[in-house]
């Protein structure tokens, strides 16, 4: 495991987007978090699920491609990815894995529970910064 020491950058873009992002971050995991928990999703099967989401539209990958992306060994991948598969979440082609419709919808629920993490924290901020960060990226009212 990593120290816990923080890291600071010379940009102060960086710095400004890391104070500005680091709640939103929090409240819209927090709901990522309870989602997986609701579930019935392990830390484990999570990762791998995210990794498959990245992957969706290149078609089925091998377990080895999406433990890599998770940051797993194949000894934990391989029984995420089993677990994954049982449930539904997962189809198997020749030793390669893509979501399945029921994955894709698990995901689509994913989503929506972390565009709720970001809708609450926009509701929360001050009008005056809620502004601003429109101006910043140019959302049109």
């Amino acid at each position: 495991m990593k120290p816990t020491t923080s890291a600071t950058s010379t940009d102060p873009l960086v710095e400004v987007l890391v104070t500005r992002l680091r709640t939103l971050d929090l409240v819209g995991w927090q709901r990522i978090a309870a989602w997986a928990e609701e579930s019935g999703l392990s830390f484990e099967d999570l990762r791998l699920l995210l990794a498959g989401a990245l992957k969706v539209d290149e078609g089925p990958v091998a377990v080895s491609e999406l433990g890599e992306l998770a940051g797993f060994p194949l000894d934990v991948a391989f029984p995420a990815a089993h677990s994954l598969r049982r449930r539904g979440y997962l189809v198997e082609e020749g030793r390669h894995y893509a979501l399945s419709e029921k994955g894709k919808e698990l995901v689509a629920g994913m989503d929506a529970a972390h565009r709720e993490g970001i809708q609450d924290y926009v509701d929360k901020i001050d009008p005056d910064e809620r502004q601003r960060l429109e101006a910043a990226f140019g959302v049109m009212q």
